[in-house]
């Protein structure tokens, strides 16, 4: 079995392939630019999403993972939709030529790229989400998300209003959900008309900051998410959620609640097994005294913690994006300092296969 990793940094992408799980060629392509997401769609080219502060927001496309060529097309609100003040100012930062001064609602990050029903779906920031149907020649806004009522009233996260999780229904397609720093977790269930916020027994900050979620799309309705504050589990579908924290490591969050704390959250659909790498605090923001480790729920209520292969010193991060499963029992995350891990035995153990990255943005895996 052939897998690929498309490691996104800012400063481009480390493309790495092996045939055996444990041989790895690495090439570094896109070189310059900031490399944020990727997807494969059903008829297998590869995408990746860039961002630039001096270029903007674009995608380019690989048939081969070696030759990239820049779509001519990428997600753009209109000129007349007015953006969020605060969004504004959080990401004002990389806003060199000014266009945030006449308040207008930019693309500036693509957070997500996710391929259902023959589409290809982008989540991007200032919040917002988009279709294509001819393979990034064309996008086409989500308005009845990009428009809801509310929207005015929506708080961002310390990066800003991202639409960072994106997932739908393989049996329903006029089913998706989609999770917003810090505005909340959504579905819609008329093909993205309506929307409504499922947030219902989540702890409250600010609007909800949902970090990620994860389910199988042919078991929709069983959802596994990350919260700022704590792990929780849903079995209709984002109706109700209950915490799921028994084993993880519990810690002192910033405004003395006591709960578990990390960004990413991926399944295996095979086994449907699981997998977190929760961090110490909103404050420290590493890993539990320095031990890498990453949680793995195989039964839908408790978590085992491995660190077979992990280093015991590492003070760095896992971001929500830097993380995946292959569906082949293969699963891959890689740190805030550019090591990156893989494991062929879901996580009974663990290989450091490249390091000295730049900064992990996100992690998608392909088999082959």
């Amino acid at each position: 079995m052939s897998v690929a990793l498309i490691v996104g940094t800012p400063k481009g992408a480390a493309v790495l392939q092996s045939k055996d799980g444990r041989t790895w060629n690495e090439e570094f392509v896109l070189r310059g630019w900031p490399v944020t997401a990727s997807a494969r769609d059903d008829r297998g080219r590869y995408y990746a999403a860039v961002n630039s502060p001096n270029f903007g927001v674009a995608l380019f496309a690989s048939d081969d993972l070696r030759s990239w060529k820049q779509l001519d097309s990428a997600p753009r609100y209109r000129p007349e939709d007015r953006g969020n003040p605060e969004h504004h100012r959080l990401v004002a930062r990389m806003d060199f030529e000014g266009k945030l001064k006449g308040g207008g609602r930019f693309v500036d990050q693509i957070w997500t790229l996710h391929p259902a029903h023959g589409a290809l779906y982008a989540g991007v920031s200032e919040a917002g989400l988009f279709v294509t149907h001819d393979r990034g020649e064309s996008w086409e806004p989500v308005e009845g998300f990009n428009e809801q009522p509310g929207r005015e009233s929506w708080a961002p996260g310390f990066g800003g209003l991202g639409l960072h999780t994106i997932l739908t229904d393989a049996r329903n397609p006029k089913r998706m959900w989609v999770g917003i720093s810090a505005a909340g977790f959504f579905r819609t269930d008329d093909g993205g008309k309506t929307w409504t916020r499922k947030d219902k027994d989540v702890h409250a900050f600010g609007g909800n900051c949902v970090h990620h979620v994860a389910h199988d799309p042919d078991n929709a309705d069983v959802l596994f998410r990350q919260e700022h504050f704590g792990v929780y589990r849903s079995d209709d579908g984002g109706d109700n959620w209950r915490v799921l924290e028994d084993g993880l490591p519990v810690t002192d969050m910033s405004d003395g609640h006591r709960c578990v704390f990390g960004f990413p959250m991926v399944m295996d659909r095979g086994s449907k097994a699981v997998f977190a790498v929760p961090l110490d605090g909103d404050f420290q923001r590493f890993p539990r005294d320095g031990q890498l480790a990453v949680y793995r729920n195989t039964d839908g209520e408790h978590w085992q913690r491995l660190t077979n292969g992990l280093p015991g010193n590492c003070f760095a991060g896992v971001l929500r994006g830097a993380m995946a499963a292959d569906q082949q029992k293969g699963i891959y995350f890689a740190t805030t300092s550019g090591a990156l891990y893989a494991s062929a035995d879901l996580g009974e153990s663990w290989r450091e296969i490249a390091v000295g990255l730049p900064r992990v943005l996100s992690v998608d895996a392909y088999v082959q």
